[in-house]
């Protein structure tokens, strides 16, 4: 089987021979992919709209808001990490063995709390030095410490919230999440608007009541989803001794696993914060840039985050059935959407780019210009950005192929891109667009090394095929 699904595959990225229908991929992908995109649009609100409600308030507030929101992906993207634990409850679910799936859940959920709490606590000692490398004003730093002493309590609410939201991604349901999101976002919305700008008899606190009305807002949507789950005994209702109850062998096999995902979303985001830095060095309105920039392109790259989302379900359970055939045959169907889609929303981001101005109206000239030039660099390279993420994201993971993805990690960021960005920004002080292009070279050259690992197919591995579903008490 496994000759005939390379001989199909060497015409590129095409689909090839399909093992299929298309009625039934389609079905079962657009059940996945669309409330995913809708959770992805919730999910990214809360930081566009703390961005768009500060943006009235001048570049320094948002420069605070995007020192703080580096401090937050840097855990957001370890988290993530932890959450590929899912990649086995995904094999699991699709050999029906349902005990192991609450045990493997149980298992994350403590990992993730415990990463938080060490996060909580490290962020909180030491977040004055942790500012000053994003925020040289020293008017402005005060502010900064401010917001980010209410945010690191959102860093642990997040944690439960988000191991809750992904495992039952995993499974395929995304509903839940989605309602509790969009409960979420509308809280979120009007703190922001009252606790900002002293309205609805809420007092006024500028930067720092956008703080409290992400932190009120995500409590809010913990304490939903939990009730909701628990009441309706929704999938993870786990009980206190399910959350030791994976077997050792198997917890050192998934902690095995997921350790170089850590180190790789580690270093990567660490890498990004040193970006911000570069950035940051440059001056407060190309950090403000940055920030937009990277907001803007998460709206944009939320379509591609479901798909890539549908393929790592979609092919996690053919993999953990040990049905590689079929998995390949959903892997070339993804990569040729990226495609399509990439293009698209290229052409939409070029043709927009001169627009952006009247996005953030009270921004300054220097701000408006720099980024509708950003917008259409980013549209160069969308297609790029889409293909890594349904390759990395949806199929590398599904299969646990960790460790290449940090070595491509290593490579790419920390050998090519990061070094170009320093010294292109402290050695020939570049323009801030022509740093920016060269932050950039880290997805063309992903795209590249990701293309030759997708035709490879050896991150197309059984991760469950020997377990029994006998979980005891660690």
């Amino acid at each position: 089987m496994q000759v005939i699904v390379q001989s199909e595959c060497k015409g590129g990225i095409g689909l090839g021979k399909s093992t299929i229908g298309n009625s039934d991929f389609n079905r079962e992908m657009k059940g996945l992919v669309i409330p995913s995109v809708l959770q992805m649009l919730v999910a990214n609100s809360f930081s566009l709209v703390n961005m768009l409600m500060v943006t009235n308030l001048g570049d320094g507030a948002v420069a605070v808001t995007a020192a703080a929101g580096r401090i937050s992906f840097i855990l957001s993207m370890i988290l993530t990490a932890v959450y590929g634990m899912t990649s086995y409850i995904t094999q699991y679910h699709g050999k029906h063995q349902l005990t192991l799936v609450r045990a493997t859940f149980g298992f994350m959920l403590l990992t993730g709390i415990g990463i938080s709490l060490l996060s909580f606590v490290v962020v909180s000692i030491w977040k004055e030095p942790i500012l000053s490398l994003f925020i040289k004003d020293v008017e402005l730093l005060p502010l900064g410490i401010q917001y980010v002493s209410i945010m690191v309590f959102v860093f642990l609410i997040s944690a439960v919230r988000d191991a809750y939201a992904q495992a039952l991604g995993s499974l395929g349901k995304v509903k839940i999440t989605l309602y509790v999101g969009l409960c979420a976002m509308m809280i979120n919305i009007i703190l922001d608007y009252g606790l900002i700008y002293g309205r609805l008899g809420l007092p006024n606190l500028g930067v720092v009541g956008a703080a409290w009305g992400t932190l009120i807002a995500t409590g809010t949507s913990l304490l939903f989803l939990i009730v909701f789950i628990y009441i309706k005994s929704y999938y993870l209702n786990i009980r206190i001794q399910e959350l030791f109850s994976l077997p050792m062998i198997l917890r050192k096999q998934v902690v095995k696993t997921i350790t170089p995902l850590v180190f790789h979303e580690g270093m990567w985001s660490i890498g990004n914060m040193l970006y911000a830095v570069a950035f940051g060095s440059l001056s407060i309105a190309a950090l403000t840039t940055f920030q937009l920039a990277n907001t803007l392109q998460g709206y944009f790259m939320m379509g591609i985050h479901g798909f890539a989302y549908a393929a790592k379900v979609m092919i996690g359970q053919k993999l953990g059935q040990d049905n590689q055939e079929q998995a390949m045959d959903y892997a070339r169907r993804y990569t040729r959407i990226s495609v399509i889609a990439g293009i698209i929303v290229s052409v939409v981001m070029m043709m927009g780019s001169p627009f952006v101005a009247f996005i953030f109206p009270n921004l300054s000239t220097e701000v408006h210009a720099s980024l509708g030039n950003i917008l259409l660099l980013q549209g160069m390279v969308m297609t790029a950005l889409f293909l890594n993420n349904v390759w990395i994201v949806g199929m590398f993971r599904a299969g646990g192929d960790n460790l290449f993805t940090m070595i491509m990690i290593l490579m790419t960021t920390w050998g090519i891109a990061l070094p170009a960005v320093f010294v292109g920004t402290y050695v020939f002080r570049l323009p801030m667009e022509w740093v920016y292009a060269l932050f950039l070279c880290e997805e063309m050259s992903k795209a590249f090394i990701g293309y030759r690992r997708y035709r490879s197919q050896k991150w197309m591995r059984n991760l469950v095929g020997n377990h029994s579903e006998t979980p005891t008490s660690a």
